[in-house]
């Protein structure tokens, strides 16, 4: 017998050989018809493979990500068979799950494949998913697999058996279709109900333009014909919303090739924006007892010698210049110039925890195939801020920073939410890791216990913490359900050795710091970029660029539009009269074009009883008010920071 421990903790006793879908059988035949995978050990398994020794055992499901992405695996597998019926001696190189689906990427030699055939292609694939294929998993020795593939005359699967020892390869089989795979896959073809095949690329083989082009295909699939319909729904939304056309339509923020890629121009509009943002920070910091700094932004590579940063960052930073026989770099991290303000005079523990924050500009060198829009550039304006404090204040202090993520999350109505605790891996300490294996363990502890106590949502990722300590990374899904990296909070426990930082405790003894690093506004690129989407580009009021336009009905009217607008500008609300010699119902709706929130129209009417008939984005006609009456309203709104 072998035991099997379930996620509750629960240990269950089972013959040697069992199977994953016996297990969820043994549970509810409900559960059996629902699970496409299974962690084993916390490997991602076939639910027919043989357990033959004790295990830490989850079922996974559609909801689960492995068991989505195993999905999505088997679900190129499918489109590979329907591909090889069509084409005969198509020859194929990897066919992965990605973010949203799936793609193969395939010689088709001679052959072409265009939009069109892809329709026919999404028959197919329906007509051999309803078989009910099982993929069946079988070990098979490098010889055979070898042998195989070179009766194929198929070089791609060669290439990637070269890389393989005896032990390591598997073929998997469904229908009439045999490939090489790692797995896993899912029970049979008929969990696929519902297919779209999205569009084709062209992709050089190993992602090496001197390799051949190869056909790629990307495709995406669902267990129910209703989830297809709503993911398809929710991309043609995403596209209205996406940031880079958004960005350009409202005026935010544009780009040149005389200044750089990655390198992002604010316009007034994006500019106003980041002002806001940051009146917002520094309110709430200064509450929260913060101080500002300044930092320059480059330095010498002595301190980035020092911080760790090189070698571990090197690839991520502008390469060095060579000025009075030392080298500097480009700043990519605000956080050694802060330890160094830390260090400039004696602490003790009067002092602390001592708070510093600064709107720093950081530079880091992004792959030109990563650049995208306002989410990966290599100029970037970050919200950061560095708290030394003792290990018994550490507790409150980083709950507090985790609860001024909460107080902005319900400001940019940002609804769901996860902290992920990124942990070391105990395997690359000294490589990818400062090799201190008690102090990483007792760090992560203590994040753990704080997101325990606070009752945050948070999930426990191992290999992806800081290379000086556990981190922590937020993730937020706006409205339509996009989820995007917010910001970090990170524990350091490193730097302060590195960088010999203490302060004179009670006892009048040397004592060093817990560091925190966090940033829960991001970056001004990254997270303007989440508000367009998450908006619609309808930003609230507080935030808009232009809150009020003003409408005068005709040019007799503008006299009076004019005295409306200073009087709002004179209130700190930012306002602008469309003077044009255009008929009222174009201005209207150009202003809906550019998500104004407010239009105050003015004609004879509202001249003579200084009044305006006040228009809300999205909402239409509200009446018509006083000056008075709409200005005390939009400027309640504007304070209190409203969604809406």
């Amino acid at each position: 017998m072998i035991k099997i421990t379930l996620p509750d903790g629960a240990v269950r006793e089972y013959e040697k050989g069992t199977t994953a879908l016996d297990i969820a059988k043994s549970i509810s035949d409900g559960l059996a018809r629902k699970i496409l995978a299974a962690s084993v050990n916390g490997q991602v398994w076939d639910v027919t493979r043989p357990i033959n020794e004790d295990a830490t055992f989850k079922l996974l499901t559609w909801n689960d990500a492995d068991g989505k992405n195993t999905f999505w695996h088997s679900s190129a597998h499918l489109m590979a068979e329907a591909v090889e019926s069509m084409y005969p001696g198509v020859k194929f190189w990897v066919g992965p799950p990605v973010e949203n689906g799936f793609y193969y990427d395939m010689d088709l030699g001679d052959k072409k494949m265009t939009e069109e055939d892809l329709a026919v292609l999404e028959k197919k694939m329906n007509e051999l998913a309803k078989k009910n294929n099982q993929y069946i998993r079988k070990e098979i020795s490098k010889a055979d697999a070898v042998q195989y593939f070179t009766e194929k005359g198929d070089e791609y699967k060669l290439d990637l058996l070269s890389n393989l020892q005896d032990g390591e390869i598997t073929f998997y089989t469904q229908g009439e279709f045999t490939d090489l795979c790692r797995g896993p896959h899912i029970p049979n073809t008929g969990l696929i109900k519902a297919i779209k095949l999205m569009s084709i690329a062209g992709a050089y083989w190993k992602g090496d333009e001197k390799n051949k082009q190869l056909t790629r295909v990307y495709g995406v699939t669902f267990p129910s014909q209703k989830e297809l319909d709503e993911h398809l729904a929710m991309l043609e939304e995403a596209k209205k919303r996406d940031h880079r056309k958004l960005g350009k339509e409202l005026s935010i923020y544009t780009m040149d090739d005389d200044v750089g890629p990655g390198l992002i121009l604010w316009m007034p509009n994006g500019t106003i924006i980041i002002e806001e943002l940051e009146k917002l920070a520094k309110e709430t910091e200064l509450a929260a007892g913060y101080k500002r700094v300044v930092t320059p932004h480059i330095a010498k590579e002595s301190m980035y010698l020092t911080s760790g940063h090189l070698p571990y960052y090197a690839d991520s930073m502008f390469p060095p210049m060579e000025m009075d026989g030392e080298k500097y770099y480009l700043k990519a991290m605000n956080c050694p110039h802060h330890h160094k303000i830390f260090d400039a005079e004696p602490k003790s523990y009067r002092d602390m925890p001592y708070r510093i924050a600064e709107y720093g500009t950081c530079y880091r060198y992004e792959q030109s195939g990563e650049l995208f829009g306002l989410m990966r550039v290599r100029c970037l304006h970050m919200n950061d801020a560095h708290i030394y404090c003792t290990k018994e204040q550490f507790a409150q202090e980083f709950k507090a920073v985790n609860d001024m993520y909460l107080k902005y999350f319900k400001i940019f109505g940002i609804e769901k939410y996860v902290m992920r605790l990124s942990l070391h891996d105990p395997e690359k300490l000294g490589q990818k890791y400062v090799n201190e294996p008690a102090l990483w363990l007792e760090t992560e502890d203590l994040v753990r216990k704080v997101l325990i106590e606070t009752g945050v949502p948070f999930v426990e990722v191992k290999g992806e913490g800081a290379f000086y300590g556990p981190k922590i990374d937020v993730q937020i899904w706006s409205a339509i359900g996009r989820e995007f990296t917010l910001a970090t909070n990170q524990v350091d426990f490193a730097q302060s050795r590195s960088f010999n930082l203490s302060f004179t405790n009670q006892n009048n003894e040397r004592e060093i710091p817990l560091i925190i690093h966090r940033a829960p506004l991001g970056t001004h690129e990254r997270f303007i970029g989440f508000l367009l989407e998450h908006y619609a580009g309808k930003l609230p009021l507080w935030l808009a660029p232009v809150q009020v336009k003003v409408l005068p009905i005709s040019d007799k009217f503008i006299d009076y539009a004019k005295s409306v607008s200073d009087k709002l500008k004179k209130a700190d609300i930012r306002a602008e009269v469309d003077d044009r010699n255009e008929k009222i119902g174009k201005k209207i709706r150009d202003t809906e074009l550019m998500k104004v929130p407010y239009m105050l129209v003015v004609g004879e009417k509202e001249m003579n009883e200084n009044k305006v008939a006040v228009r809300r984005q999205g909402k239409g006609d509200l009446g018509v008010k006083s000056i008075d009456e709409f200005l005390h309203e939009a400027v309640e709104e504007a304070r209190e920071r409203k969604a809406e």
